[in-house]
Formats: structure tokens, C-alpha cells, sequence
């Protein structure tokens, strides 16, 4: 644990969009040194640097951690990049926070948070709707049952993906090849985080379609997941949309919870919604994760419920593929 009268060196690996605005987070927040950067652009470097102040800049993740000891390791990489660096901070004895997902497969997910934990390291992954009021209190009603017993989940991200995503910076995405698993990997994985965070449930099994350009970027994925508890829930990740849409809702016996990022309405058995006022957001993923290497605990997406997340998006590829029912392992 760290103490809270010492100051926190953070070492940040990728200086990409993601890095731009985390890094701003992280040098807002009180006793936080920023330790250097590294970014294989070393011009993307040596620009978010001058942007905090003057950092110094390394020539690799492994140069950051000889010379600048950083005790945190912030890894904002493309998704395929996460697991080395992230291993290498957690075998010299940093705790990790890494930008969503942990890893773009289970394995390389699962060696990290057995590292971590043999290490006694807290490793963190950025998925922050964790910290929307919203979900966070439709959490807590259904594990009191408010609605009776859960028995079905629609989980819903529609997005203007493909133009949001068309930058020279940003092309990587556009490229499963190289992203690690296309639009349900990178602006998914938040929808399918938030469905099992949020009911509390591990996916057992899943049968999964999409529908993809030639490039083979997945435009369309629509799955049926099967939870503990035999819950059932449908899952739709759209990247052609004229409009956002995160929603997920909750259907119990006794009523139906609907939640988005900022809004939460319950209904009851007669089926009329009643909207519930929510407390306003005290913090971001970056200063939770912060307080839990200071204090000690689990932060907002430990690792080890990170991964739960990476075995299912593998789970839900590898259903696409053999269009089969596939076992969530």
C-alpha cells in the first residue's frame, strides 16, 4: 500500500487520444508526480509532455522502468500492446492500471491478474461506467431484489462508430487485425463490463452473429448470452447509428429496471416507469484507481473482473466464427 503522505509516481506508457486525456486527469490530482512517457511515436511523446509541463520522454516502456521507477504503470496502448508492457510493470513490482480491455485474449488476461495477485499488486482496467450513478444503483437494487428474481437482460450500444473513428490516429481501430477484435472489443467490451458488473453474473455460454465489411470490421454483433442463474440476456453492439445508445434493462419478476450512462427508471408490476433521482458522479476512473493504490483495496474494475469481460468477447468471436454455441472458458 502506498501512503497517502507520499507522493504517487506514475509512469504512462501510449500518449495516443486515451493518454491525452487520462494524463490530464492524473496531473489534476493531488500527490501525483508524473515519473515520463513512452510512446513508439516519440513525437506523440514528446508532445503530451510539453502539454503537462516538461516529462521526460523514454525510448521504450522498459527504459521508463529502469530509470524512472515509477511505482504506477498507466498503459494506454492499443489493445494489442497492453499485455508486455503490463507484464513487465507488474514483474518489476508496479501496479497497473491499463486502458479497457485488460488484454485482447483470456490467456494473456488471466497470466496478468495471476501476476498481479501473486505480487500482491493492484491491477486496474479504465472500464469507468462502473462509476455512473446509474448503473451503480441498478446494481444495488437488484442484488436486494427489487424486481423479484432476474430472469432476462437487454443490453444495447449503438454508436456513429466508423465516423468517430476515421483520423490517421485512430486507423488501428478500423483494422481487427490489428485492434484485437473490432468494434465489439473496443467500444463493446464497456456494454458487455456494464452487463455483467451490473447483475452481478458470470456468462456461462453464448451464441453470437455479426455482420462485417470485407475488411472483416464487425459493423453489426448481436449475441444470447446465458449467465448463472439461467438469466438470459441479449446483447447488440451497433457501429452505424445516427445516435448513442447505452441502455441495458433488467427484467425480474416483479418488475423492470432500465438503465443508460446518466438515468435510471424502475418499473413495477403495473408497468409504469418511475425515473430515480441519482447522486451527481464524485469521481473518474483515474482518481478511484489512485485511492486504491493508496488505500490499499480493490479499485473500481479489478483485474480479475476485467477478465471476465475478455472471456466473454473472446467467447462471442469465437461463436461468430464457427456460428455455434461455445462455452464461456
Amino acid at each position: 500500500m502506498v501512503s497517502e503522505a507520499r507522493t504517487v509516481r506514475v509512469g504512462v506508457v501510449g500518449c495516443g487520444r486515451a493518454a491525452r486525456i487520462h494524463v490530464g486527469r492524473l496531473a489534476a490530482l493531488p500527490g501525483v508526480s508524473l515519473a515520463g512517457l513512452t510512446d513508439p511515436d516519440r513525437q506523440a511523446a514528446e508532445a503530451l509532455a510539453a502539454a503537462v509541463g516538461g516529462l521526460p520522454v523514454y525510448e521504450d516502456h522498459q527504459a521508463l522502468l529502469e530509470s524512472a521507477a515509477p511505482e504506477v504503470v498507466a498503459i494506454f496502448t492499443p489493445h494489442r500492446a497492453h499485455y508486455r508492457p503490463a507484464m513487465d510493470a507488474l514483474q518489476a513490482g508496479c501496479h497497473v492500471f491499463v486502458e479497457k480491455p485488460l488484454s485482447t485474449n483470456a490467456q494473456e488476461a488471466a497470466d496478468l491478474v495471476n501476476l498481479a495477485r501473486s505480487r500482491g499488486r493492484i491491477l486496474g482496467v479504465g472500464h469507468q461506467y462502473r462509476l455512473s450513478a446509474a448503473l451503480a444503483e441498478a446494481r444495488r437494487r437488484l442484488a436486494e431484489g427489487q424486481i423479484g428474481s432476474l430472469r432476462m437482460i437487454t443490453a444495447t450500444l449503438a454508436a456513429p462508430w466508423l465516423a468517430q473513428h476515421t483520423g490517421p490516429e485512430d486507423s488501428w481501430r478500423l483494422d481487427p487485425r490489428v485492434s484485437g477484435g473490432g468494434i465489439v472489443a473496443d467500444a463493446g467490451d464497456h456494454l458487455i463490463d456494464a452487463l455483467l458488473w451490473t447483475s452481478g453474473r458470470r456468462a456461462l455460454e453464448v451464441a453470437a452473429f455479426q455482420s462485417c465489411v470485407a475488411a472483416g470490421l464487425d459493423v453489426v454483433t448481436a449475441a444470447a448470452v446465458r449467465l448463472e442463474g439461467d438469466v438470459m440476456a441479449t446483447l447488440a453492439v451497433c457501429g452505424v447509428s445516427p445516435g448513442p445508445v447505452f441502455e441495458l434493462t433488467f427484467y425480474g419478476e416483479q418488475g423492470r429496471l432500465t438503465a443508460s450512462e446518466r438515468r435510471l427508471e424502475q418499473a413495477g408490476p403495473e408497468g409504469r416507469p418511475e425515473e430515480i433521482t441519482l447522486p451527481e458522479v464524485g469521481t473518474h476512473v483515474d482518481a478511484d484507481y489512485l485511492a486504491a493504490v493508496r488505500e490499499g483495496r480493490p479499485p473500481a474494475c479489478p483485474g480479475e473482473e476485467a477478465l471476465e469481460t475478455v472471456r466473454l468477447l473472446q467467447a462471442i468471436v469465437r461463436s461468430a466464427t464457427a456460428r455455434e454455441v461455445v462455452a464461456v472458458t
